[in-house]
């Protein structure tokens, strides 16, 4: 729904192969891509078909011996978020591919939202951002993936308003966090997140993360000298929008800019939360030679933060 329709849509890139455990669904992807080569062992798709990079998304307690193997063939990898299921099986990675030359990505998409990006633009033309907010609530336990991932996992999900903070602000020096447990009964279910990160720019980042809200809501702020801008990027085509404000500019007279300014209105939904442009971005590395930003040594940073985060202190509530 995202990667497949993102590069079937550039006319320079080619899916040349797909590898799926499940048959019917590989059958059911090949044909609606018309991909010709169609594996049930990754090791065979990699020595019969010669590829640029392959792109590994599964679940992140799965992803290690894949990414791992395909790191020491020397292939550049593209993996979804989490890089991994803690910062130490990131740091592997980044490691090997260093060693092997690999390019490597995780699909932080946000960092190339449409709103993201031309806000980062207009307050760093004013001066660093040296406060910025990120907020990523929504409702409910996830009780399926709590064996797997400890409920609603700040790893798995909440990385993406971490690593929003860390591309707006910088390198992160500390870290001030509280995290716990409210109206759930599930053992195990942290399900906030509350933290305070200082960057070395000597700026500030806010993380907000509820999941017993009332619904799910991604939005940020950033501040830069005498600019600010709020965004709500929940990715939903007409709904995502930017209000800037500028030297002390009335809150009514703000200026509104949605998505659709940014990108135009005939374009795919993937273009809408950033998606086609981490895509794409990723391409254009390949051909360029070059790593992209978010490549496995930056993604050791991101989930070095949630680490801290994990280890702030923990609140409980009666429920």
């Amino acid at each position: 729904q995202a990667h497949y329709p993102s590069l079937a849509e550039m006319e320079d890139v080619e899916i040349a192969a797909i590898c799926d455990l499940r048959k019917d669904r590989l059958e059911a992807t090949a044909d609606k891509y018309g991909v010709k080569n169609r594996f049930t062992d990754y090791k065979q798709m990699l020595r019969e078909v010669s590829l640029d990079a392959v792109y590994i998304i599964m679940f992140p307690d799965l992803l290690d011996p894949i990414v791992t193997y395909c790191l020491e063939e020397g292939i550049n990898v593209f993996i979804e978020k989490p890089p991994g299921m803690d910062v130490e099986e990131t740091r592997k990675w980044a490691r090997i591919a260093r060693r092997n030359d690999c390019k490597t990505m995780v699909g932080f998409q946000r960092r190339f939202h449409p709103c993201v990006t031309y806000a980062k633009k207009i307050l760093e033309e004013r001066g660093k951002i040296m406060y910025c907010v990120a907020t990523f609530h929504k409702y409910g336990e996830w009780k399926g993936f709590l064996g797997r991932f400890g409920g609603v996992s700040l790893v798995l999900d909440v990385i993406h308003a971490v690593d929003l903070l860390r591309w707006m602000g910088g390198e992160v020096k500390e870290v001030h966090s509280l995290t716990g447990q409210i109206y759930s009964n599930v053992e195990g279910h942290m399900n906030f997140y509350t933290a305070i990160l200082e960057f070395e720019s000597g700026g500030v980042g806010i993380l907000n993360s509820n999941r017993t809200s009332g619904g799910r809501v991604l939005r940020f702020e950033a501040h830069s000298k005498g600019i600010s801008a709020y965004g709500d990027i929940p990715g939903i085509p007409g709904i995502d929008r930017l209000m800037i404000m500028r030297d002390n500019q009335p809150y009514q007279t703000a200026e509104i800019i949605r998505n659709k300014d940014l990108i135009g209105v005939k374009v795919a939904e993937t273009h809408y939360d950033g998606t086609f442009q981490v895509n794409r971005h990723f391409i254009e590395c390949l051909k360029q030679d070059k790593q992209p930003v978010a490549n496995f040594e930056d993604a050791v940073k991101t989930m070095e933060v949630i680490k801290k985060i994990q280890t702030g202190l923990r609140v409980s509530q009666d429920n």
